[in-house]
């Protein structure tokens, strides 16, 4: 058995002289010493190379953790960015999470102001249709359940420079339904014929007509953006829940597509005009999200009783939702030794009753800051600025599929190494851990760790608001439960 550096340097030497033909001996050679190497240990973060484990000068550990879930459906963004995907939607049972309902509110507005509307001859034309559509995107749950939306007149125009808390409910003028359409969500991605237009991926809600006079005849008063904000408020669009659904369904407003358009017909003969009046979402518009969770009788609510040993099953729901407090013991009594990697895993479990949602696309690991315990920040040491730009290729939390009992399910890995190392060699404060999916991931403020990394001000997306939620091995769960893999060497 050849020592793990000359292993390593074998190894590295097999990878160049693959490209070599001409070195075909020399490769031969160094594949019979690779051969008598111990295994070269890759982790499923799959950044970079660590010693295999010979129980000689590798070792490796696999440390318990306490983890409990905690409910957070309360939970408040700050508001959804302009440019990220709205949700529009009912839940009604999910059988791990609960009901989920989401509401969009959203001003369409002329380009320029003063803004003439065309004058409709009742001679020779009418206005033929009013139509609100909207971008589709995608649906987090059953999208052949049929739904049902209703649209209304928001009682107060959104300001286009402020953010709305994504916890707050927007006004309705509920006396005023201007539309509404059933759909099917798995159709949306059918192709579009309408007036001058193929496309697809639309939702199209008729309007009342009156709604398309209404401009026309007022168009003289709409010569500032505050004048139009006066005589209308916008657009609120709303789930009903009698109805039913099983899904969430997410719209982009700032695709071209996103628009209120006035269709005219001429009078003549029984084609349309080419004349139709768009209203879109422009830097006059003002948005607003609101995503509101009810837990029932769900499975979560049997996992919040916070025991000694951890629960059993963890549940991550992303904002608003759930997360999960760890804690980790085992770290504090390791000895000082090598860290080569240290590996914390989390798997999902699978559940044939919620195949049909999503998991969230990225969980984050936070810890409070040894000088401001009241402040969480992403773990010290292996977290940097560099992760925003590399999709967290080093620290980890992106979903990745994977076959577990014959099923596919997600797991979450995190790269924990320089974090342990600074526990067991500098002695470091051995903190809890926070599992979250959140919205975005947010440093409002530069700090320094305890590594001396300088961490600046950022503002990070990373999942859609509302969209995803995972069951996951818990503490004492199966030989799957959550772990903190640990692969070290022994200082002599």
């Amino acid at each position: 058995m050849l020592p793990n550096k000359f292993c390593l340097f074998l190894y590295k030497s097999v990878s160049v002289f693959k490209s070599h033909s001409k070195a075909l001996a020399f490769l031969m050679l160094l594949a019979i010493l690779f051969s008598a190497c111990t295994k070269i240990d890759t982790t499923s973060l799959g950044s970079g190379l660590i010693p295999g484990v010979d129980n000689i000068n590798t070792f490796d550990t696999t440390l318990d953790i306490i983890a409990h879930t905690i409910d957070d459906v309360t939970a408040c963004d700050s508001g959804i960015s302009r440019k990220d995907l709205h949700a529009v939607g009912y839940i009604s049972n999910n059988s791990q999470f609960g009901s989920s309902k989401a509401e969009m509110y959203f001003g369409l507005k002329p380009v320029s102001y003063p803004f003439s509307f065309p004058t409709i001859d009742s001679l020779n034309n009418e206005i033929d249709s009013v139509v609100l559509v909207l971008k589709y995107s995608y649906s987090d749950g059953d999208t052949l359940v049929p739904q049902k939306f209703k649209v209304y007149e928001l009682a107060k125009a959104l300001k286009p420079d402020s953010l709305y808390p994504t916890c707050q409910p927007m006004s309705l003028a509920l006396f005023d339904l201007l539309g509404e359409k059933e759909f099917i969500p798995a159709r949306l991605k059918d192709s579009i014929h309408a007036l001058n237009e193929d496309d697809a991926y639309q939702l199209r809600i008729p309007l009342k007509k009156e709604l398309g006079e209404f401009f026309i005849n007022n168009a003289k008063q709409f010569t500032t953006d505050s004048a139009f904000n006066a005589n209308f408020g916008g657009f609120g669009i709303v789930p009903d829940e009698s109805f039913g659904g099983e899904a969430l369904n997410y719209f982009d407003l700032t695709a071209a597509a996103t628009r209120l358009s006035i269709y005219v017909r001429s009078k003549r003969d029984t084609t349309y005009d080419t004349l139709s009046v768009n209203l879109t979402f422009n830097a006059y518009a003002g948005h607003a999200n609101y995503v509101k969770r009810d837990r029932g009788s769900s499975e979560i609510t049997q996992q919040l009783s916070l025991p000694g040993v951890g629960d059993s099953l963890l549940f991550v729901q992303t904002t608003p939702g759930s997360y999960v407090n760890l804690e980790i013991p085992g770290l504090s009594a390791l000895s000082n030794r090598v860290i080569h990697r240290a590996e914390l895993i989390v798997e999902q479990i699978y559940d044939p009753l919620v195949t049909k949602f999503r998991t969230p696309k990225q969980l984050l690991l936070e810890t409070p800051l040894p000088s401001d315990t009241n402040r969480y920040v992403a773990i010290p040491c292996d977290f940097s600025s560099n992760e925003l730009t590399s999709g967290f290729s080093y620290f980890g939390g992106v979903a990745k599929k994977v076959t577990s009992g014959g099923n596919q399910v997600s797991r979450y890995t995190f790269n924990l190494s320089r974090y342990v190392q600074g526990i067991v060699t500098k002695g470091y404060s051995n903190r809890h851990i926070r599992l979250s999916a959140p919205y975005y991931f947010r440093n409002e403020s530069v700090y320094v760790d305890p590594c001396g990394n300088s961490i600046g001000v950022f503002f990070y997306p990373m999942n859609v608001l509302g969209d995803g939620g995972v069951k996951l091995e818990g503490s004492t769960h199966s030989p799957n439960r959550i772990r903190l893999h640990i692969v070290y060497s022994k200082l002599k």
